[in-house]
């Protein structure tokens, strides 16, 4: 499937990734993450296919004539596997974000280039194991969701198809992996049968609440890509290298 018309670049979706020319798309790496790696952010951990891949990004990926445009300013493709880890569906490793030069963590925007995900979001309290705020976002083709500074984030694929996502977020933003590490993921589980499982490693968790994508951000318009979004106006995303949680509310 051609998905420049959802990503904003001459990008194929084949059945596990994505292809490309590389005269004309520049890519600086390509992380997989297999069973293996996953395995200390999981519930079930005993029965995982220690080789099965799980997820892929493709980290600054622009096209080759828009170089100068992206200089301070990522564009990552990530894409999820469908399937289970144990009785969880596919995910990505949760995980905070480094903190920018004025105090506040670096925020990100996502839009689904393909299939179905949920996006699980905390935010916690004095320490990691006490989430004050858990929120699931349900976005599928074109929508927008925004990861406030405050928050982590996991993506989830409950779906039996691929799931490809597109992101923005600054270069010098770092992920940070080690709170979710210790507690064996996020503090609910997403399990088959539409099940949310807590996690028994964290002390205080809240109620689950459901929020719709912010596809109304910045003017944002859906059924264009944010890749062509910035493009057209890059200080529509500033925020992003300087952040301000007032322009991030969930």
């Amino acid at each position: 499937m051609n998905l420049r018309e959802y990503v904003g670049l001459p990008i194929v979706s084949d059945d596990e990734a994505i292809q490309y020319n590389s005269n004309e798309i520049d890519v600086k790496s390509i992380i997989i993450s297999e069973a293996r790696d996953i395995k200390f952010f999981v519930k079930e951990k005993d029965n995982l296919k220690s080789e099965e891949e799980v997820f892929r990004v493709y980290q600054t990926i622009r096209s080759v004539e828009d170089k100068e445009i992206w200089d301070d300013i990522s564009f990552d493709v990530i894409v999820i596997q469908p399937g289970r880890l144990g009785k969880e569906y596919m995910k990505t490793i949760g995980y905070y974000r480094s903190l920018a030069e004025n105090g506040y963590r670096y925020p990100e925007v996502y839009q689904i280039a393909e299939g179905y995900v949920e996006f699980f979001l905390q935010q916690p309290s004095q320490s990691h194991d006490k989430i004050k705020d858990a929120v699931m976002i349900r976005a599928q083709r074109f929508d927008v969701v925004v990861v406030p500074p405050a928050y982590g984030l996991t993506l989830i694929n409950p779906s039996e198809k691929k799931a490809i996502v597109t992101r923005i977020r600054a270069m010098e933003t770092e992920e940070i992996t080690q709170q979710y590490k210790q507690t064996h993921g996020e503090c609910y589980y997403r399990m088959e049968e539409d099940k949310w499982d807590f996690n028994e490693n964290y002390e205080e968790i809240p109620m689950l609440r459901l929020e719709e994508p912010q596809n109304k951000w910045k003017s944002l318009k859906r059924g264009i890509p944010i890749y062509a979004s910035y493009t057209y106006n890059p200080k529509r995303f500033n925020g992003l290298v300087e952040p301000d949680p007032v322009e991030f509310v969930l």
